[in-house]
């Protein structure tokens, strides 16, 4: 048999009897004891020397200590596998947790947005809805007086053209008769008797003016405006009078 200590080394050891209890047997009637107790008093009491057991019983021991020890193992691997599925759900849970809260918090959030929103946009539609009617009362005014300005500046400038008018028809009288005779009877060349009427001042130049026209007459009219002429004939009659032309010209400006 091996020793691990010498007997000539004892001396240096303080070394003890082990004692064992028998864990299982070929003999049903025996009892299972642990290692490193005394035999319980049901069983049968003596002390086992390491040295005397047999090499069946230190292999039963031994498979018996490995079967102990791989249950352990497989126990805390199982257990290990458990707290990690565990912490698996709770990582689960608590993620599903936050992005409930999130959404939750963004939903509560777009809520609030879409109220001020709401409020921001009756508001600023309520402001808006009353510039525009300002802004309509400022038009319909600022309209109402261009149309004021617009018919003062027509009133001013029909005004002054008259004046103009009446200036160069003092100076130009007779230039003015003898152009306007000759428009009307170009427009009135179908007609075969003409009869134009002038002012007496204007009478001696448009006879003049018209003379050799054997179908046209020139008749003098104190109702006739100087420059102006009216033409009597078959074919129609026309009024060609400067302050007449001028009146349409104003009503016709003035919309009236």
């Amino acid at each position: 048999m091996v020793h691990v200590i010498r007997k000539d080394n004892l001396a240096k050891h303080n070394v003890n009897k082990y004692n064992f209890k028998v864990i299982s047997s070929g003999n049903e009637n025996e009892n299972v004891s642990t290692v490193g107790e005394e035999l319980t008093p049901r069983a049968k009491i003596k002390d086992v020397d390491s040295s005397a057991l047999s090499s069946s019983s230190k292999e039963s021991l031994i498979e018996s200590l490995m079967q102990k020890t791989d249950e352990m193992s497989s126990n805390f691997i199982k257990l290990q596998m458990k707290l990690e599925q565990k912490e698996e759900e709770y990582e689960l849970s608590l993620r599903k947790a936050k992005e409930e809260a999130f959404a939750e918090g963004i939903k509560a959030g777009v809520a609030k947005v879409q109220e001020d929103m709401s409020k921001n946009t009756s508001q600023n539609m309520e402001l808006f809805a009353s510039s525009v009617k300002k802004l309509e009362v400022s038009a319909n005014e600022f309209e109402v007086s261009l149309e004021g300005i617009k018919k003062e500046l027509i009133t001013a400038a029909l005004d002054i053209s008259k004046e103009v008018i009446k200036v160069e028809i003092g100076v130009s009288a007779n230039e003015i008769a003898k152009v306007l005779s000759d428009e009307l009877l170009k427009d009135l060349q179908s007609a075969s008797k003409v009869t134009l009427k002038v002012n007496p001042n204007n009478h001696g130049v448009i006879s003049e003016h018209v003379g050799k026209l054997k179908h046209v007459s020139v008749v003098s009219d104190s109702a006739i405006s100087e420059g102006g002429v009216i033409v009597l004939s078959d074919a129609g009659n026309i009024d060609s009078q400067i302050t007449k032309r001028f009146e349409r010209v104003r009503r016709a400006a003035l919309s009236e």
